[in-house]
């Protein structure tokens, strides 16, 4: 679950450039995966070492101590979960935003956008603390935690409007899956609520149609790339990775999922003016963005 302009997703995700989409390893145990044979030997054999455990990534982009932003007196300020446990087998660090400024309070607009992303936060970590999925003693013993490590960055901040990059890693020692990700979170901050990019176009206006063919259009510049159609076909899910920048909409994609796993993170930023037909009369105005 690169450039949260999370862009908050082309300034956002420049530093995942290495990122690549959710891998997943045979989860067959390594015992199960070596074949022992019965053979006959003068001297005893050497014992094969086990292998070790799953590299664990790390990501210190640091967030600013304090963003001040906005024309209210509006600043974001991180909190960090850090929790280990060598006897339980887990290791989390999760850093996430918070928005402060008077007269704003835990049961205003801005105070639910803080639920909000405290939530997904939390989401985020909550798998190893269960106890069904904790570490067996000998994975504790080969050093295999179950990992979550995710920061964040700001997209786009305004009086109106958060957008938030949240970029990191998880691996489960029990499945040996292993997941980098990369993400946004948009808010609109006159609700409260979670922005859902089909809330920025005119209703019956098709705008995935036009999403899809602005993006392929865009990505086929590049010679020899080959696309996969159907992860650019005018579906919710193909698209729901974007941001909105001072100059348009910004859509993130895996390389490994439309292309080929070597692009890495690709985007394609479309401009308020190729979609100023489709979209709601008051965006990008009612998040106090300068446009085109």
């Amino acid at each position: 679950m690169k450039r949260f302009g999370v862009s908050l997703i082309g300034s956002i995700l420049a530093f995942t450039a290495g990122l690549v989409t959710a891998q997943s390893w045979n989860t067959k145990s390594r015992a199960e995966m070596i074949e022992h044979l019965a053979v006959s030997v003068a001297e005893p054999c050497t014992p094969t070492p086990p292998l070790p455990p799953a590299p664990v990534q790390s990501f210190t982009v640091t967030p600013p101590n304090e963003f001040n932003f906005g024309r209210s007196g509006l600043k974001l300020v991180p909190e960090r979960v850090q929790m280990k446990s060598e006897s339980l087998g887990y290791d989390i660090d999760v850093s996430y935003p918070q928005i402060l400024g008077a007269p704003y309070t835990s049961e205003s607009k801005v105070g639910k956008v803080n639920q909000q992303i405290k939530n997904l936060a939390t989401r985020l970590y909550q798998w190893p603390l269960n106890p069904a999925l904790q570490m067996r003693v000998e994975g504790r013993e080969s050093g295999v935690r179950n990992t979550v490590n995710f920061t964040y960055q700001i997209g786009l901040a305004t009086d109106s409007f958060l957008s938030v990059n949240f970029i990191g890693y998880s691996y489960n020692g029990h499945t040996q899956h292993q997941l980098q990700d990369s993400f946004a979170a948009n808010y609109d901050l006159t609700t409260g609520k979670h922005l859902k990019l089909s809330e920025l176009f005119k209703p019956g206006s098709n705008y995935l149609h036009s999403i899809s063919a602005y993006v392929i259009y865009e990505l086929s510049k590049v010679r020899d790339r080959k696309l996969v159609p159907e992860a650019l076909s005018p579906e919710a899910e193909n698209f729901n990775v974007w941001q909105i920048t001072p100059h348009g909409i910004l859509f993130n994609f895996h390389g490994c999922r439309i292309a080929h796993c070597g692009e890495g993170d690709l985007s394609v930023e479309i401009p308020y003016v190729q979609l100023k037909s489709i979209l709601v009369p008051d965006i990008p105005g009612k998040f106090k963005i300068a446009s085109p």
